[in-house]
């Protein structure tokens, strides 16, 4: 499954991505469009898509589902941890392995003559992204407790990574009027934003980002806990 996913998964997107901007660069008037050279083009696509599979909360929301469709929820419930903390040691133990083709990317940048402070924020950004990654997954997940089946959820939260989260297309080609909600939604944070560090590091950036990853996870956190209490409200299961 792991060798499935780096290979498929991560590696034909690069492919077509590799194609379809290599088609776009040889119609431009020069090697270069306002926002991105065609290298930095190619950089910025095996960043997003190492992150898309490092940031994905797929199997979190599964989990959840099951817990509460399947009524084992109380049986999770009466561990000694809560179960945000019993996820999240879950969500970081199957997280690991992902974060390896990060590693590689920034190896890549450093041994091809990159910028160091691009590349150190590049990887300090894709640490917290994890967690941040599972704070959203997670509030996702409490949808469960008034959906029958999870699958809308997975299917929302897959489109907005790939759509608003950076991946199908860089923030700075977005049309004007859809730059606020390209810069400031929370999908950004976990897909295109370390991405664009690595890129074009700079204070400015680096300060907006850390403000973004401030306040949604504030946002995101509440929501969990309100949330969570209004699900367990609602819950009934068998009694383990």
């Amino acid at each position: 499954m792991l060798i499935t996913d780096l290979v498929i998964a991560t590696g034909v997107p690069f492919f077509i991505q590799f194609a379809i901007w290599r088609f776009v660069y040889d119609g431009a008037s020069t090697d270069r469009l306002p926002q991105y050279s065609l290298e930095e083009t190619y950089l910025y696509y095996v960043a997003v898509l190492a992150l898309n599979r490092l940031n994905n909360s797929y199997d979190l929301i599964v989990r959840v589902s099951t817990h509460i469709h399947e009524g084992r929820l109380e049986g999770v419930l009466v561990k000694p941890v809560s179960y945000f903390t019993y996820n999240l040691f879950i969500f970081l133990g199957e997280s690991i392995l992902y974060y390896i083709p990060v590693l590689l990317i920034a190896a890549f940048v450093i041994i091809t003559g990159g910028d160091w402070v691009g590349v150190t924020g590049f990887i300090m950004l894709s640490l917290v992204n994890i967690i941040f990654c599972f704070v959203l997954g997670f509030l996702f997940s409490l949808s469960t407790f008034w959906l029958t089946r999870p699958d809308m959820t997975l299917s929302f939260q897959m489109i907005m990574a790939s759509v608003i989260g950076g991946t199908l297309l860089p923030i700075a080609y977005w049309p004007d009027y859809l730059q606020p909600l390209m810069r400031y939604n929370p999908f950004r944070l976990i897909i295109s934003g370390p991405a664009e560090f690595l890129l074009r590091p700079s204070a400015g950036l680096l300060v907006e980002l850390g403000c973004l990853y401030l306040v949604w996870f504030s946002i995101i956190w509440l929501a969990c806990k309100v949330v969570f209490s209004a699900g367990c409200g609602r819950y009934s299961g068998a009694g383990g």
